[in-house]
């Protein structure tokens, strides 16, 4: 029970985490988008990484957070 319910609580964490970066990427896209015009194609570059690395994060704690309650459901 102990083990689902720290499963659950660091899966949000972490996918708090991930809407986190992901949404921050995603405002932060659109200031750079007119710097690909101009020439700063590394800053546009790094935030489709943030952008893509955010949403991994966002699915991946999901997953444990799923997996969390089922070890509860499954344990009980």
């Amino acid at each position: 029970m102990k083990l689902g319910i720290f499963l659950l609580v660091f899966g949000l964490f972490l996918a708090a985490l991930g809407v986190f970066a992901w949404q921050f990427a995603q405002s932060s896209m659109w200031e750079t988008v007119l710097g690909e015009f101009f020439g700063y194609h590394e800053e546009y570059e790094q935030a489709l990484m943030l952008r893509a690395g955010g949403l991994a994060l966002t699915v991946f704690g999901g997953g444990i957070a799923l997996g969390g309650l089922v070890r509860m459901i499954v344990k009980r």
